[in-house]
């Protein structure tokens, strides 16, 4: 196991998570985010929650997923490998990942935003984008994404 449940949250049924062991940047003692149950987070991989997240429902995250901020994880939401879920975002699906491309591209529907590598904008703010640090990928694949986002 590494981490334990802490204390309960003032207002709702969740509960701080509290490391027991080191595991990727987070030691021994560090208090996380917040689950409402061990099936929310798991225990293998480095999969944490810091700060003021949620997770909570039937979500699940694993892998090496973090989520940070004040960023919520619910309803039936998968958040895995590598994912970072952070700001003030609100996932209750499990969003659309693309793999294989250039850059990774996640497709929040739900939401309408598109994340494309580190750039995280909403689908309206991709469909105004004429100029890209690779422009190339920009002309091969936008309209394609936006596709899959509207």
């Amino acid at each position: 196991m590494k981490y334990k449940l802490g204390e309960k949250h003032k207002d709702c049924s969740l509960y701080r998570v509290i490391a027991i062991e080191n595991f990727g940047d987070v030691k021994t003692g560090d208090v996380g985010g917040y689950i409402s149950s061990e099936a929310n987070l798991s225990q293998p991989g480095d999969a944490w929650v810091y700060g003021n997240a949620q997770i909570y429902g039937d979500a699940r995250v694993y892998g090496n997923a973090q989520i940070y901020g004040d960023a919520w994880v619910y309803g039936d939401a998968r958040v895995y490998g590598n994912a970072q879920i952070y700001g003030n975002l609100k996932i209750d699906y499990t969003p659309l990942n693309i793999i294989g491309l250039k850059y990774s591209v996640t497709i929040f529907q739900k939401s309408s935003q598109i994340q494309a590598g580190c750039y995280l904008k909403t689908v309206k703010e991709w469909e105004g984008i004429t100029q890209f640090d690779d422009q190339d990928f920009l002309d091969e694949w936008k309209n394609k994404i936006l596709e899959f986002a509207t």
